[in-house]
């Protein structure tokens, strides 16, 4: 009696270049459809640390969602590309971190609780080591629909008008803020996404092939397996088609190149409007011609002091505070490109007083100093190991 012989295979699933160009066919088709959710967020187990957070201080009066809204320059603002969550009435600030899409961001949007106030304290972007990449001060909040921006000592408002569906603010920019390592991160999860999907498919493929026929041999095994191998992999990268393309288009973005010109700025309450100055040493000492001078917006909320420094080396630093008795106080210090990107924070230990200055108090989060009853003349100097950041600083290359 002679040994069964195995069942030809089924003739659908007989390798043939014919049905694997129709496959690869069917897959460029496929590949060609937009796909509404890509796999932007694959996990990676080693993402490295230049991943960007999106980092907001603030507290509600009202219960309600807060939406932050971004768009990636691909189509504009999708509705996947929101963060919303939701926020009760609170006296207290409180800090929420959110990462952002490895992708060049080229708007950002923030809309406050309807029929709400909204107080910010602090809005920037950061990176997993806890470096300020950009920071958003009040003055580049810009009111959009139904919103208004308001001074508050803990910071801004951002006010949405009674009954509004949708207010809105949106953030002045400058530059678009792009992850540094953007492309091999995500040249990381194309392979890694697209991988797995082509494995999980090319199981199924040799469960279907086992239970409708057996292989003659190795070589007709190895036969089949590569050819529904290939099948797998063309209709993984399918879908994985919106990564992939949005991935490619990533790549293919040009940051803009901004002038080497770089800003000081100190975020800083003040009791009473006044002028403030600073002086630099380029190596003829300090003197009013080196030197910018800034008014004190006439409120008592945050706002942000920007001096433009000159090119090259500095060998001092001075900031005068006010040009009349009263108070200040300095919630930070931060070196800034044409861009708004942030390319060194000053610790505010990095003042030390020198002239008509009656109090000096510092804490983790502010500096306040009060001048002398008849100080007109209120001076600090930058130490020398705060001017020499500087100077590295402008040596050093911005981040994207």
């Amino acid at each position: 009696m002679s040994d069964p012989v195995a069942e030809p295979s089924p003739s659908w699933l007989q390798p043939t270049w014919g049905k694997l160009g129709l496959a690869a066919a069917v897959a460029l088709g496929g590949f060609l459809l937009p796909q509404e959710v890509p796999l932007e967020w694959y996990p990676l187990n080693e993402p490295g640390t230049d991943i960007n957070y999106l980092e907001i201080s603030c507290s509600s009066n009202v219960a309600g969602d807060l939406e932050l809204r971004y768009d990636v320059g691909r189509l504009g603002h999708r509705p996947i590309d929101t963060i919303r969550w939701p926020v009760t009435p609170t006296a207290q600030t409180l800090t929420y971190t959110f990462p952002l899409p490895d992708a060049p961001l080229v708007e950002l949007r923030v809309l406050p609780p309807q029929d709400g106030e909204l107080t910010v304290r602090q809005m920037r972007i950061i990176n997993r080591r806890n470096e300020e990449i950009r920071r958003f001060p009040p003055d580049l909040f810009r009111a959009e629909r139904d919103v208004t921006i308001a001074p508050d000592p803990g910071g801004w408002k951002l006010v949405a008008a009674p009954g509004a569906a949708a207010p809105s603010a949106r953030l002045e920019l400058f530059s678009p803020i792009v992850p540094v390592g953007m492309d091999h991160r995500n040249l990381l999860r194309c392979l890694l996404s697209s991988g797995y999907l082509a494995m999980m498919l090319l199981i199924l493929l040799l469960a279907v092939f086992f239970a409708t026929s057996r292989p003659r041999g190795w070589r007709d095994f190895f036969r089949h397996a590569g050819f529904l191998a290939a099948i797998a992999l063309c209709f993984a990268l399918v879908g994985n088609r919106g990564l992939i393309r949005n991935s490619l288009h990533y790549a293919r973005f040009v940051a803009p190149v901004f002038p080497s010109t770089l800003s000081l700025e100190f975020d800083v309450t003040s009791d009473a409007p006044s002028v403030a100055q600073v002086f630099w040493d380029s190596g003829q000492g300090l003197r009013e011609a080196d030197s910018a001078r800034q008014n004190h917006e006439p409120h008592r909320g945050l706002q942000t002091l920007r001096f433009t420094l000159p090119e090259g080396p500095l060998r001092a630093l001075r900031f005068d505070p006010r040009d009349n008795p009263g108070g200040v106080e300095i919630r930070g210090i931060r070196l800034v490109d044409a861009g708004q990107r942030t390319r060194a924070v000053l610790p505010l230990d990095s003042l030390r007083t020198e002239r008509d200055i009656a109090r000096w108090e510092t804490t983790p989060d502010s500096l306040r100093l009060q001048t002398t009853p008849t100080g007109r003349d209120a001076v600090t100097v930058f130490t020398p190991a705060a001017v020499e950041r500087i100077n590295l600083a402008r040596l050093s290359p911005p981040s994207p």
